[in-house]
């Protein structure tokens, strides 16, 4: 039976957090270890953890210092235990009892390369009444992924090669957890699964850290921000801590890709390259004429 790490970062999660834990740990024909760190939480999410704790030896759990989510899932990867596979998990959702199982059938003969497994989500109400099937959308290489991420961090299930590679390089510089891990996977010649099957509930409430909603206008906005008044050129920066830690581990297509990214500010030929690149596109239009405008203005 394969052995799973589950990594949950929790932060003021006291009114979902042990129907959450409840379905993780009855997932099927694995066995599952549960490491938490508590982002920094002032309602009752730690004395409910302890209760937790006393009750199943499979769970423990760390305080951490108000980082936000991306940083606190980074810290549970570094802090995590030798495993066969690795998983991420909100403090919100409910797991179908299959769904780790499933993804590791998906990744198992990935056995000497990176590998990850992302899967669509079945996004419900706070009652758990389904709202609407998220497939996975976009164009899924690392071009694409480059462009917008497309995985969800809560459907991710990886293998120890992909963990060991993360534990070798803190970013500075990191949008979201699932997003890096994702793009770590693609640079460095791992493989990474997509199932439109849905094996989890993805609940949306008033106090989600990240919600399903962000994907449209209200990340565009937020991104289009980030370029234009903060002047941040977030993809500059990913491309930079991509190269600066997994240098050696590129492959040439990602090497390229990378470096064209880093130069294309100053370097007609690499803005050239990424303006004329098929692959580095969502696939639809009226973003992708978008991230040509940004490309030209240095703002991508």
């Amino acid at each position: 039976m394969k052995n799973v790490q589950v990594l949950m970062s929790t932060y003021n999660g006291e009114k979902y957090l042990k129907e959450q834990i409840d379905s993780i740990l009855s997932q099927e024909n694995v066995e599952v270890s549960l490491l938490i760190r508590d982002d920094g939480s002032t309602d009752k999410t730690l004395s409910i953890l302890e209760k937790i704790v006393k009750e199943n030896t499979n769970v423990s759990y760390y305080i951490g210092k108000n980082i936000g989510a991306a940083k606190s899932f980074i810290d549970l990867v570094n802090q995590s235990k030798e495993a066969d596979y690795y998983a991420f998990a909100d403090q919100d959702d409910v797991w179908n009892s299959k769904k780790i199982i499933s993804a590791i059938e998906k990744i198992e003969n990935d056995t000497n390369i990176p590998s990850l497994y992302i899967s669509a989500l079945e996004v419900v109400d706070e009652e758990l009444n389904t709202i609407e099937i998220k497939k996975v959308s976009g164009n899924l290489c690392f071009e694409g992924e480059m462009v917008k991420n497309f995985a969800t961090g809560c459907t991710m299930v990886f293998n120890k090669k992909l963990c060991n590679a993360i534990k070798t390089y803190n970013p500075s510089y990191i949008i979201m957890h699932d997003s890096w891990i994702t793009r770590v996977c693609y640079a460095i010649g791992g493989n990474v699964v997509v199932d439109e099957n849905t094996y989890i509930k993805y609940r949306q409430h008033g106090n989600n850290v990240v919600g399903y909603k962000d994907e449209g206008f209200r990340k565009l906005k937020k991104q289009l921000k980030i370029a234009f008044i903060d002047k941040i050129s977030m993809r500059v920066n990913i491309a930079k801590e991509l190269k600066s830690g997994y240098e050696e581990l590129l492959t040439d297509n990602t090497k390229e890709l990378v470096n064209n990214l880093i130069n294309y500010q100053t370097n007609w030929k690499a803005k050239k390259w990424l303006l004329e690149n098929k692959k580095f596109r969502t696939n639809i239009p009226r973003i992708d004429r978008k991230i040509k405008i940004g490309i030209i203005l240095n703002r991508f």
